[in-house]
């Protein structure tokens, strides 16, 4: 057994074992530009009028980003991540629900005005 890690192949091996467990219990990165997108996406879906027609989608998004503030924090960068990637699309997910519901607004606005426009037209068709 001595002679066998003596050997250089079997010395290699070692560093690399010892190399992978090292990387293994290595934390991982401070998700600044996870948290960075995250605090656009909510500041920009927080502007308008997606906190009328998405409030709770938007308010998901707001409480996930403080979540993931906290756990920066205290350096739980997993977890950072994670909050700052939900809330990043709990975002998105508001704005296109609000574009969603001031669609429906105008197609409803529409189709009422040429409700009227038919009526009027037909008012002077019976002259």
């Amino acid at each position: 057994m001595r002679a066998f890690i003596s050997t250089p192949v079997a010395t290699a091996a070692l560093c690399l074992v010892f190399a992978t467990a090292l990387g293994a219990c290595a934390s991982p990165p401070r998700p600044t530009q996870e948290m960075a997108v995250a605090d656009a996406a909510v500041r920009r879906a927080s502007t308008g009028s997606t906190a009328e027609l998405a409030p709770l989608e938007l308010q998901r998004a707001q409480d996930k980003l403080a979540s993931a503030q906290r756990a920066d924090a205290r350096s739980d960068y997993e977890s950072a991540a994670m909050l700052a990637e939900q809330a990043q699309i709990d975002a998105q997910v508001a704005q296109v629900r609000a574009e969603a519901a001031r669609s429906r607004l105008a197609a409803q606005e529409t189709r009422e005005a040429a409700r009227a426009l038919r009526e009027e037209l037909n008012r002077k068709s019976t002259r």
